[in-house]
């Protein structure tokens, strides 16, 4: 083997390897767009979730402030039930 054979095999494994990190910094930029995305989603639907149960607390509490006397009732009720269902 020769000087030169084995420059231009360096050469062509120098450009190999350039091609194949940009195949990968590629790769990369993409799951970073995707898992950017899925965050996005994520926070939406957090965010969501966080409305519609402040919706239903509020609707729970005009509720019990309307109707004190069955709101307790019920409480009671429900507590019983579970001591008994779970006592055995």
């Amino acid at each position: 083997m020769n000087k030169n054979d084995v420059g231009s095999a360096a050469q062509s494994t120098d450009e190999k390897l350039d091609t194949l990190k940009g195949a990968v910094k590629g790769l990369v930029d993409q799951g970073v767009q995707t898992v950017d995305a899925l965050k996005n989603k994520v926070v939406e639907a957090k965010e969501g979730a966080i409305t519609r149960g402040s919706d239903i607390l509020e609707r729970v509490t005009d509720l019990i402030k309307a109707h004190p006397i069955k709101a307790v009732a019920i409480a009671f009720s429900a507590g019983y039930l579970g001591m008994r269902l779970f006592r055995r």
